[in-house]
Order: structure tokens, then C-alpha cells, then sequence
């Protein structure tokens, strides 16, 4: 049985996440909407890139929803990114594959009478965490849209890069969030949310700080005052109606 400062504590704990995803979802608000706003730039097609991206995301999730899951190029990305990690932060990553195979090994051993199975230890939760919030590909594709750029001028590499963006951003998001979905069985509901929020938010900074690569007349800093602008007008506003 749990004790009275054990249960206060984990109590708190939950709380704490809760109020966190609560500030979190407002600043994702605004930054999405200060994005898209900058998006309204024309291509040499006379499209939009908001358009563009839209229909890339659109595209993407209704891929991964009803035809195919293109789960190990994501596992490449997170494989990277982990091995990264740990060269910089110190400690080790436990990849799908090396849960999926300790899950194996351990079903094995229950059968085999008792031993226990071994998989790659968790480090810090920096390391274990840094590789959800790399849009590899959004990264990849901005630099090459940057360099084709320079050597091609023709007006369908901006509707391209576009509708790739839009596509490589729903993928890196849809593929996370079903990830983190397989480590729902020892999270509280408040632990998963507050990791999706902090994905979402990093991989909207991370992108969008590189979209300058790949749209042309798209402003990182102007973005960021801006979706912070909005942010700020959102919590004004949720105030204003909790405390009339």
C-alpha cells in the first residue's frame, strides 16, 4: 500500500504535467497559426505554400491511415538521432527494435523457467527523448529545396517543396505519436500528452527555424514574435473568461 506522502507526491507530480500541457497547447496554437500565416506566399505556380503544405499533410495522413506506414525510415531518423544523443548527452537509448527483441527474449525466458531478459538500459530522459523532436527529413528536404534552388529556376520545385514539407512534417508527427503510443502501458495519460505537446512544440520550432532554406521570403524571427504575440493574446483571453 502506497504511502500518504507517496500518493501527495505522484499526485502533485500529475498535476504539475497537466498544468504543463495546459500552458503548452496555447503556445502551439499560436505558433501554428503565425506559420500558416507566413506560408501565404506565392510560388512561381501562383499556388500558395500553405496550399501546398496543406495538401502534402493532408496526403500523408491519409497514407498512414489507410495504406502503408513507412516505419523504418523513421526508425533510420530515430536510430541517428539516438546514437547522437548519446554521444553528446552520455547514457544509452532503448530503440523499437531493442524493446520489441527484450519483449521476445523475455517471453522466451518465462517460457524457458524464470531467467530474466536483458534489453539496453534508458538513460536520461534528454537522451531517451532528443530523437522525437529532430524532423529529420523537413531538415533534409529544406536544405536540398535550398540547394536546387540555386542551380534550377524552374516553378515547379517551389510546389514540390511544398507539398514535401507538408508530407515529411505529417510523417514525422503521425510516426512519433504512434512510437510514444507503445510506452502508453507504464505512462499516465497526463505523462503521454505532455510528451506529444513537447514533440509538437520542438518539431514546429526546429522546422520552421529551417523553412527559410526552402521558402523564399519566409521569416523565422518575424514567426516566432508573432506566435508569441498570438500566445500571449490566448492567455489574455483564457484569463479573462476563468477570472471575469
Amino acid at each position: 500500500m502506497a504511502s500518504p506522502s507517496s500518493s501527495l507526491t505522484t499526485g502533485l507530480s500529475r498535476l504539475i504535467k497537466v498544468s504543463v500541457v495546459a500552458l503548452i497547447v496555447p503556445l502551439i496554437i499560436g505558433l501554428l497559426q503565425s506559420v500558416l500565416e507566413a506560408l501565404e506566399l506565392k510560388t512561381g505556380s501562383g499556388r500558395t505554400y500553405r496550399e501546398l503544405v496543406t495538401w502534402g499533410f493532408m496526403t500523408y495522413v491519409g497514407m498512414h491511415v489507410l495504406l502503408y506506414r513507412p516505419t523504418g525510415l523513421f526508425r533510420i531518423s530515430h536510430r541517428l538521432f539516438s546514437v547522437l544523443a548519446v554521444w553528446l548527452f552520455g547514457g544509452q537509448v532503448a530503440s523499437v527494435e531493442a524493446k520489441r527483441a527484450g519483449k521476445g527474449n523475455r517471453d522466451k525466458s518465462d517460457a524457458g523457467g524464470g531467467g530474466e531478459a536483458r534489453t539496453s538500459g534508458e538513460g536520461s530522459t534528454l537522451v531517451a527523448f532528443s530523437p522525437y523532436v529532430i524532423p529529420l527529413y523537413v531538415i533534409l528536404a529544406s536544405l536540398v529545396a535550398l540547394l536546387v534552388r540555386h542551380r534550377v529556376d524552374l516553378g515547379w520545385v517551389d510546389d514540390a517543396t511544398g507539398f514535401l514539407l507538408g508530407f515529411l512534417m505529417a510523417f514525422h508527427w503521425l510516426m512519433t505519436a504512434d512510437d510514444l503510443q507503445q510506452q502508453r502501458d507504464r505512462w499516465h495519460i497526463e505523462t503521454y500528452l505532455l510528451a506529444i505537446s513537447l514533440v509538437f512544440v520542438l518539431t514546429l520550432l526546429i522546422g520552421g527555424a529551417c523553412l527559410p532554406w526552402a521558402v523564399q521570403g519566409f521569416s523565422f524571427v518575424a514567426v516566432l514574435s508573432d506566435g508569441l504575440s498570438r500566445t500571449q493574446a490566448i492567455y489574455a483571453m483564457l484569463v479573462h473568461h476563468l477570472f471575469p
